[in-house]
Order: structure tokens, then sequence, then C-alpha cells
């Protein structure tokens, strides 16, 4: 799943350029002239071709995938054609655009940070009875990655669905066993996650410095939002109307954060990022450890190191995982070949695909315990990691609410914890009443 990468910035992916993307979708909301086909889960109509545009992102090798797998649909399904629109750049911003516009894909990405906008926009046809009386076992799915896709008209998480995930992508520590051989550290263990205080150890035995210039950090940018969930912490209340990011077990973890950068110079500053990020860090033997997702495999996999995962390190087995859904336009005039075509690519051979790449988890739980994801053949060695941790992370905050406003002031406003210019207490409680007021007037139906 491609969805990043600033550690104090909202995870999903943007892509696509507007003048490539308008011209390319002009007509497929409409639908071409002939009626739809027959589609799952629903009645059969005439017998003439249908035509649907699916949008999507991804490198090289995820268009590789997509582009087999529509072929296997078509193939399945010689009624309906897909115009499959790979787009490499700002997809979100440009979706925004086309979808104002009323006229979007058939079927698109849609990034769980973006679902609460677009289904409160009524931008997102519901296909919960579709998945209902199809053969999606959506009891074999993670169900975090599932309940994330639905909405009851005020907030997200419960009510119908409105996407399949194409995938979930849990957050694990990766790191580099041939460094930690080299010092003397013993490797992080598959099973237990590490405390704070074990990852602070481990981190300055990792660090290198040469006449005060660090050559080597032991680990890389936390992603703030899973360490503070695993560490107990929360955002919001239960009933989603107020923020109590300013607990004492929030700034605590948000506190240690920016120690490891500002205190304690294991992790590296923004300024020691600008030339080379945490991924290109990590592959040039620079960085011992890092966090990010099953995505990042296909590419480690390159690297002339050993290396393996272990989990996120917050003390408890937990964090936030992130996700794209596959949803249908709700304007298409085509939605059974729509639901269709999601069904398949949301479905088990569209998910072995994926996973086969080495870049997905599927989103069925008994798949993921076979060798079409463990793959142990391939690195890393202890591929179980990603499986625990989809099974305890969580929906990001990002998530939570239609408009999340709140989560971006929430963001901007840790830059000065980031920086160690301001406390994360301080900061918090500054924030907690601007953050109080972008929550209820965001999301007005949730106060009703």
């Amino acid at each position: 799943m491609s969805l990043l990468k600033s550690r104090f910035s909202k995870r999903s992916v943007v892509l696509l350029s507007f003048t490539l993307l308008t011209g390319s979708l002009l007509g497929c909301a409409q639908g071409e002239s002939e009626p739809a086909s027959s589609g799952s889960g629903g009645k059969s109509n005439s017998g003439s071709n249908v035509k649907i545009q699916f949008a999507g992102w991804g490198d090289p090798s995820e268009k590789e995938v997509f582009t087999k797998l529509i072929k296997v649909f078509e193939e399945r399904n010689p009624r309906i054609k897909v115009d499959y629109l790979h787009i490499p750049g700002d997809y979100v911003g440009k979706m925004n655009t086309t979808l104002a516009g009323g006229n979007a894909p058939d079927v698109f990405y849609v990034p769980d940070g973006d679902f609460g906008r677009w289904v409160s926009q009524d931008l997102l046809l519901p296909i919960e009875e579709f998945v209902k009386s199809s053969n999606i076992d959506t009891a074999d799915m993670w169900s975090s990655g599932l309940e994330r896709y639905r909405y009851d008209g005020a907030t997200n998480g419960i009510g119908p669905l409105y996407a399949l995930p194409k995938d979930i992508g849990p957050t694990v520590l990766f790191y580099n066993k041939d460094l930690f051989k080299k010092m003397n550290v013993p490797f992080p263990d598959s099973e237990t996650p590490m405390n704070s205080e074990q990852l602070l150890d481990t981190a300055k035995k990792l660090t290198v410095s040469n006449n005060g210039k660090t050559t080597q950090y032991g680990m890389g940018p936390i992603w703030w939002e899973g360490f503070v969930l695993a560490k107990g912490g929360k955002f919001l209340s239960e009933n989603k109307q107020e923020f109590i990011g300013n607990s004492q077990e929030t700034t605590d973890a948000l506190q240690f954060i920016s120690d490891l950068t500002n205190k304690h110079g294991v992790v590296p500053s923004s300024a020691a990022l600008k030339d080379l990020n945490d991924t290109q860090m990590f592959k040039s033997g620079k960085l011992a450890m890092m966090i990010t997702g099953r995505w990042a495999v296909p590419d480690f996999r390159k690297v002339s190191f050993d290396w393996d995962v272990a989990p996120l390190p917050a003390d408890n087995w937990g964090g936030t995982s992130g996700s794209v859904g596959l949803g249908i336009y709700s304007k298409t005039k085509q939605v059974e070949a729509a639901y269709k075509l999601v069904e398949f690519l949301g479905g088990p051979e569209g998910q072995k695909e994926q996973s086969l790449m080495g870049f997905s988890i599927p989103s069925f739980k008994s798949m993921a315990n076979t060798d079409v994801f463990l793959q142990p053949d391939q690195k890393p060695e202890h591929a179980e990691v990603f499986i625990k941790a989809a099974e305890t992370q969580v929906a990001g905050p990002w998530t939570n609410l239609p408009n999340a406003k709140w989560f971006d002031m929430l963001n901007q406003g840790l830059g000065p914890v980031r920086e160690g210019k301001k406390t994360a207490a301080e900061t918090l409680n500054e924030l907690k009443p601007k953050i109080d007021t972008a929550i209820k007037e965001g999301n007005p139906k949730l106060f009703k």
C-alpha cells in the first residue's frame, strides 16, 4: 500500500496531474451508451458491452499487478471492459477536483484518510447489500481494515459499508541485522515489543558520532500516532466529540518521541533528513532501525545487507495501520459492473496477486497465514510480525471523523514539539480548545 511519510503528517497518499486527469475522465461517470451487463449481487441486464473506468496509484510493480488483474477480470467478464487510469502523482488533490466536477471514475482508490470527507459528501455508493450477496467472506477479513469504511451519516466506523479494503498496512520495526552484529547489540525480539527504555538503550548503542557529527543513527523517526495509542494514549473521547490528547499518557508519549531527537540525538532531525530520508538512510546503512510498512519489503529485498522485522517498539502490541479502499462513484451508471470489479480486486484472487508481489498483506486472515504472504524463502524471516500487527493495530485518528480538520490542526501544531522548542504538555494544552472547536464546527451532525 503506497500510503507518505512525514512522521508528523497525515498518512494518505496523493497522486495525478489535472490536465491528464480531466481529459481522460470525460464521459466516465455517464458510462457508455450501452446498458450495464449483469453484475454480482444484482439482476442481469442486456448482453451489450459496458465500459467502466478504474483509477488508482502505485509504483510500477503495483501498476503491473493491477494491469494483470484487470486482464484476468476482463477475460472472465467479456462484456465488461475496464479503462485503467494509473495516476502517478497528486491523486487525492486531483480526485477532489474531479469529484467536485461531478465526473469521476466508476471505481477508484479511496485512501482511508479521505474516506470520511468523500462519503459525507455523498460521493461514494453504499455497497453493503452487494457485499452480503457476494462471495466475500467478511468474517475472514481484518476487522480494523473493514470497519474504517463504514459510515452512518454522522461518523465513521459504524453503519453500512461504502468500500472494500484493497489492503491493510500495519507499521512494524525494520532493523539492519548486519549493524546489530557489528555493534554487538542483541536483535529485537519478534514476539515481545521493546519498551521505551529498551528502545532508547538500543538506539544509543547503535548511534555513532565522529567529531560531533552523527554518521549512523540508531532509530528513524517514530510514527507518533501509533506510538501514542500503543502507549495507552488517546486523541478523542468515546463519543468523538472532544479532544483528549492532552492527557498524561499522550503527552508523555509525544515528549519521549521529541526527546529521542532533541535530547538523546539517536533519531535524525528534520534537517538531518533533508538530503536522505529515513528509507534512503536505512538502505545506505546509516540507520539501524526504522518504522514502516509491508510496502517497503520489495525495495528492501534488493539491499545487500541482512535485515528483519520486529514489533513496533511501544511497550505493547498496538499502534495504527493504514489502508486504501476500493469505492464506487455514487453517480456511476454502471453499478453492477463496478461492483463486480470491486469484488474481484478486493476478493481472494485480487488479494493473492498483490500479496505475492510482497508489498501487501491480504485482507483475508486465512490467506495471511499461508505462504502466499509469509513467503518463507524470502526476507523478512519473521513475516508473522505483520500478522500480529494487523490483529492489534487500529485505524489511525485521521479516520475517526468525516471532517479531519481537527487532525490536521493537531499535526501542524506539533511542529514545536518535534523541533524541541516546546514541551508536549504545553503544546497540547494550548491546542485543546482550538481542536475542540474544529471538531464541532467540522462535524455538526455528530452533535445533533
